[in-house]
């Protein structure tokens, strides 16, 4: 499922999560880290099909968390 909008999802919740990890404390790094491995490797191992939509909400949602996160340290 490669639309342009899933690659424009996933593009800038990796950029927004970047620049959160570059922000964040060593606790915050790691539970972004994990997050974001949960998020982009869990649907590879686990095929939900058409359910898929929820990883994309799950990016989304974690996209605007770093978002915000970046905001509040006042690296933006």
């Amino acid at each position: 499922m490669s639309t342009p909008y899933s690659i424009i999802i996933n593009f800038l919740v990796i950029v927004f999560f970047i620049l959160a990890f570059l922000s964040g404390e060593l606790k915050v790094k790691f539970m972004l880290l994990g997050v974001i491995v949960l998020l982009f490797g869990l649907p590879y191992f686990i095929s939900l099909g058409s359910l898929s939509w929820i990883f994309y909400a799950a990016k989304i949602v974690f996209g605007i968390f770093c978002y915000l996160f970046i905001r509040r340290q006042g690296y933006l």
